[in-house]
């Protein structure tokens, strides 16, 4: 593959970083030579981990080829939209649109986002015959090359060649596009994060093996039928009305993540005695492991008298013996143990022949009740989010059957605190970014990510259904007389903006955002420097003038870990401009002399200066410059308790 001029060996490669953290945990199962002692990490894990040699997962043709293409560098760099990011609304904002393909994104996001993002939700295509969606992509492959890294043979990479390049809408085609993004998705996801994904009847099926396969079957929570109408029409007598499609439900982990619970009433306190009011719960434990053989030092005779005296030991012939009740074809048990019970037996009492806890009211306490939601979705149907879509446009049409933002909220809640981040990467008509601004009025500070495909409508329009068609005549219709490109990503752009408008009343940072395009290299360039050759460049081309200074800068900024959030700070010394990002200093631009080194290398005596990365974009100088600049800059090693780091970039 040609490499990126500005991001040129920035990929990331998630097997590498998989053995690096293995190494970090079982140092002692790697050989002097880096390699695994498989038998020893066997016989470490043995006595914890069941193992087993029978296993079933999903295969597909294309499986890996969509694991290599998950892993290979993306070609892109970040273009700032300026012009709309320089606006009052949107300058201190931290949501984000990206217009790009998805999975070039979340390339670009894993080097600053992973393990960050709270909440992923998505939409994708739901592979019918009318939504259109056909697998073609951008990666040049040619057969040998595919047997070679994916140890095939020639038959299977002939098919594989078929199915990516001749826009496939099969089941493997489907889950060779999904794979990857689901892949690099996990790795965004926090370690109490959680995935939510529509999906209709064609690919449920697949999607659950694929996301078992992916996110583990052990953080599978659920499959939620969402009613979408309140009525179907069918083709046939051996069809039913489909009222319902799907929300597939992740945690990156179950034994750290939980869901938020749902406000079901306040706290009553019926009864009162000389402490206080207070209500009842029944000692009894009636849960799924609420049995005598579960814990069988938690069944124990307990003895009360009339007066509500109780007692491991039957005093007289005044006090009664209680048990616990049978529980799932067992004995029961009690909550408390034996020790419990003596400390806080004063807190019980008998209620139709049973034993209960009194539970005094605390003010201190919440006083609210809960429960768990419903994997039953009945409330969220589409007609609401055309409805919603339509007055946002006023307009009709634009968009066929777009999710109703008060699912994206429910789903948000389930998992959601104050400060998430959210992300969508099929980002549509821009409904999850509504969803955010909405949810935000409660005053909290969540944060979105939407990224969507620059879809190229009039090309989209050649090849669509007639129900598809009737849909893109709408849009090109609308972007016409707005006066904007015939681009499916304008169209998220401007239901956000439009939303923006109704939620953003003060340049409140909560709202706005900025927008960004991943533009992909000039190839025919890349061709002639892939041996960097400076001088051969100098004079023929700039490459700030190609992609723009604060192109490349955003690029940086986003691999060197710092965020969209991170501000750049332009620094000027013997009339040199350099660009500084919290740890980093960015050389840029040309002309960097011996003075303007000097002057830099003064910033490093003052003690509040702290960059501890140098990045040098390498086409900017030529061999000899590259030279004197490294060997300059070392003498920043001179300076005490600093340890500076010099990086050339093509």
């Amino acid at each position: 593959m040609i490499k990126n001029i500005i991001s040129n060996n920035l990929n990331y490669d998630f097997e590498r970083e998989r053995i690096s953290k293995l190494k970090s945990i079982y140092p002692e199962c790697f050989d002097s030579n880096g390699q695994l002692r498989i038998e020893m990490l066997n016989s470490i894990l043995k006595s914890d981990v069941k193992t087993t040699k029978e296993s079933f997962e999903i295969n597909f043709l294309g499986k890996a080829y969509a694991k290599m293409i998950a892993g290979i560098e993306t070609e892109t760099v970040i273009r700032p939209d300026q012009k709309h990011n320089n606006l009052e609304a949107n300058k201190n904002s931290s949501n984000i649109m990206i217009s790009g393909d998805n999975l070039d994104a979340l390339k670009h996001l894993i080097k600053s986002y992973e393990n960050k993002i709270k909440c992923i939700y998505i939409d994708p295509p739901y592979n019918t015959e009318t939504d259109g969606f056909c697998y073609v992509d951008n990666f040049k492959f040619d057969k040998k090359t595919l047997m070679e890294k994916l140890d095939v043979e020639e038959n299977e990479a002939d098919r594989i060649l078929n199915m990516t390049s001749n826009a496939s809408s099969t089941h493997s085609a489907w889950l060779t596009f999904m794979y990857p993004r689901l892949y690099l998705a996990k790795n965004l996801l926090s370690d109490k994060g959680a995935i939510f994904i529509s999906i209709g009847d064609d690919e449920i099926n697949n999607l659950k093996l694929l996301c078992d396969n992916i996110f583990g079957e052990e953080n599978f929570v659920a499959i939620c039928p969402r009613k979408t109408r309140g009525s179907a029409t069918t083709k046939s007598n051996v069809e039913l009305q489909k009222l319902n499609d799907y929300v597939l439900i992740y945690l990156k982990n179950r034994e750290i993540g939980e869901f938020n619970l749902k406000i079901s009433g306040t706290k009553e306190y019926p009864y009162e005695d000389k402490r206080g009011k207070y209500y009842t719960v029944s000692l009894q434990d009636n849960g799924p492991s609420g049995t005598k053989t579960a814990r069988p030092n938690l069944y124990y005779p307990i003895y009360a008298d009339a007066k509500g005296n109780f007692s491991l030991k039957k005093i007289n012939n005044k006090y009664i013996e209680y048990l616990p009740d049978k529980h799932k074809n067992d004995d029961g048990r009690w909550m408390w143990s034996k020790e419990k019970f003596e400390k806080d037996k004063s807190d019980l009492c008998i209620q139709n022949e049973k034993v209960f806890i009194k539970h005094y009211y605390n003010p201190k306490e919440d006083q609210n009740k809960y429960e768990q939601e419903r994997t039953w979705l009945d409330k969220y149907q589409n007609s609401k989010g055309t409805t919603i879509l339509n007055n946002i446009f006023g307009i009709k049409g634009l968009f066929s059957n777009p999710k109703p933002i008060e699912l994206i909220q429910f789903l948000i809640g389930l998992i959601d605190d104050p400060e998430s981040i959210i992300l969508d990467f099929f980002g549509g008509s821009g409904s999850t970014a509504h969803a955010v601004m909405e949810m935000n009025k409660d005053g909290g500070n969540r944060k979105y990510i939407i990224v969507q495909l620059p879809e190229n409508l009039e090309e989209n329009y050649q090849t669509a259904s007639k129900e598809a068609k009737v849909i893109i005549e709408a849009q090109m219709k609308y972007l016409e007389s707005i006066n904007k490109p015939m681009y499916l990503d304008e169209i998220t752009k401007q239901r956000i903006v439009l939303c923006d408008k109704l939620y953003n009343l003060n340049n409140d940072k909560r709202y706005g955002f900025k927008h960004y395009t991943l533009v992909e290299t000039n190839k025919d360039l890349l061709n002639k420097m892939e041996d960097f050759v400076p001088q051969l460049i100098n004079d023929t081309i700039s490459i700030s003038d190609e992609y723009g200074i604060d192109t490349i800068v955003e690029t940086w900024k986003i691999n060197d870990g710092y965020g969209f959030d991170a501000s750049v700070e332009k620094l000027k010394v013997n009339n040199y401009e350099l660009y500084k990002c919290k740890n980093s200093l960015y050389f840029i631009n040309p002309g960097l002399d011996i003075t303007s080194i000097n002057d830099v290398l003064n910033l490093y005596k003052n003690p509040k200066f702290n960059c501890d990365k140098i990045i040098v974009f390498g086409y900017s100088f030529n061999l000899e410059e590259l030279e004197m600049i490294k060997n300059n800059f070392n003498q920043v090693k001179n300076f005490k308790a600093i340890n500076v780091k010099i990086y050339i970039r093509y």
